[in-house]
């Protein structure tokens, strides 16, 4: 868990890495879940060659995403994958 997102992983027996978002309605109106969905893909397709092979993410928000830029959300998702890879 970290300050802006936390995740749920999984280890896949084929397949590159993947990618879930989770964000309720409890998160905010469409247009910030919308937000937050399109700052967690672009962060995922930027990293993908640094990520582990057959790897499932599931990304959920916390309140602090919303004022979150890209490159935090995406320095954020590297090191938890890189935490849970060990």
């Amino acid at each position: 868990m970290g300050k802006l997102i936390c995740i749920d992983y999984r280890w896949a027996s084929s397949g590159g890495p993947r990618l879930g978002i989770t964000a309720s309605t409890r998160y905010g109106d469409s247009h910030e879940r919308n937000r937050f969905k399109r700052l967690v893909r672009e962060a995922f397709r930027t990293s993908l060659p640094s990520l582990p092979p057959h790897i499932e993410v599931n990304v959920v928000p916390r309140q602090r995403a919303k004022g979150a830029t890209s490159q935090l959300v995406q320095e954020e998702l590297l090191s938890l994958i890189q935490q849970t890879a060990r």
